[in-house]
């Protein structure tokens, strides 16, 4: 990779569908390739035609190093896919909870809904994602937002039968 930039390589280059190098590098996981083309300043707000940025991508993925690096050099964290979804909601989605966690430690929006209403922690729920529908609730998170057909977490953790999620939930002691 550093030789062809070092040749002229249009970092920016994008195939049809819109993945440029350093969002396909942030996909993949390629942390070496990622930090090289945050070096030469490759846009980090370059979205393929779903709108998947590179943090997207690798929050979706579970790629923390990748995250970390896109966070540290500025990506925005709540750079939205054309179906609404941030960073912070593909790593609930995916049960990624480092990733989740990393970028609520940088201040993601842990309510931002996809354009049906799914919050994070509605996602997680319904996945049955235990330890990130946790990690949400303590960082107060509402149990109670509803999608647009008004299921709240509690209702997609019961309708997919994950019992622990549903528990979790339940508890007084969560969403103090």
């Amino acid at each position: 990779m550093q030789a062809l930039l070092d040749h002229g390589a249009n970092k920016e280059a994008a195939n049809n569908d819109g993945w440029t190098p350093l969002n396909s590098a942030a996909q993949k996981g390629h942390l070496e390739v990622v930090q090289a083309l945050l070096d030469r300043e490759a846009s980090k707000e370059a979205a393929n035609t779903n709108g998947w940025t590179p943090l997207n991508s690798a929050a979706g993925k579970g790629h923390l190093q990748v995250v970390q690096a896109l966070l540290d050099h500025g990506a925005n964290k709540e750079a939205a896919q054309k179906d609404g979804a941030t960073p912070l909601y593909m790593a609930a989605q995916n049960g990624h909870l480092q990733v989740l966690q990393a970028l609520l430690d940088h201040g993601a929006n842990k309510e931002a809904a996809n354009n049906d209403g799914w919050t994070p922690l509605n996602s997680a729920a319904q996945k049955g994602h235990l330890e990130v529908v946790q990690a949400l609730l303590d960082r107060e998170a509402s149990k109670e937002a509803a999608n647009t057909n008004g299921w709240t977490p509690i209702n997609s953790a019961a309708d997919e039968g994950h019992l622990e999620v549903v528990q979790g939930l339940l508890d007084p002691g969560a969403n103090k």
